[in-house]
């Protein structure tokens, strides 16, 4: 189990791990990359090669189908990017959530229904009487209105995100 500190150390890695696949993406854009790839033996054929419990690989991934699917694709690279999001948010979420989310802030708290909305789906499911406490943060404000909603890309834009992320960071610290 993660202390609050640990926790804020998994922020810092979810944000560089963000900023790593945004560069990436932008490379995979880039013709010399490609010509680079047949330079280093990427060949039409070439699988992406993932190891099993057992020892044995699984090959069924090709390497060029996906690297096509990048380029020039605005909704896959948003989707993307959405998704490693997401699953960051989930993990840190989880890892409050086995704490308490520690003094249950109203930030914590937001977070809290953020992380429930992402795994519904990417939208809001508050049960009855949710939520409970106080869940804002700066202008946003959890109320049972949200149900349903889309939470990323709708309610919050990614730099709203990583405002909270920032916030939740620094609380997450003071905690200790």
């Amino acid at each position: 189990m993660y202390h609050a500190n640990e926790i804020a150390d998994l922020v810092d890695q979810l944000q560089d791990n963000y900023v790593a696949v945004s560069t990436t993406l932008i490379l995979l854009n880039d013709d010399e990359l490609f010509r680079l790839l047949v330079a280093k033996g990427c060949d039409e054929g070439s699988t992406v090669r993932l190891g099993r419990q057992d020892n044995t690989y699984y090959e069924g991934l090709k390497f060029w189908d996906a690297i096509r699917s990048v380029r020039g694709s605005d909704v896959f690279n948003l989707n993307f990017l959405g998704t490693q999001l997401m699953t960051g948010i989930s993990w840190i979420g989880h890892e409050l959530s086995l704490r308490s989310y520690f003094d249950k802030s109203p930030e914590l708290e937001f977070f809290r229904h953020l992380r429930n909305g992402i795994s519904h789906g990417n939208r809001f499911h508050f049960k009855s009487g949710e939520p409970k406490r106080p869940a804002r943060f700066r202008a946003f404000n959890m109320t049972p209105a949200l149900h349903g909603q889309a939470v990323l890309f709708e309610y919050m834009s990614t730099g709203d995100v990583f405002d909270l992320l920032d916030h939740v960071k620094a609380h997450l610290r003071k905690l200790g």
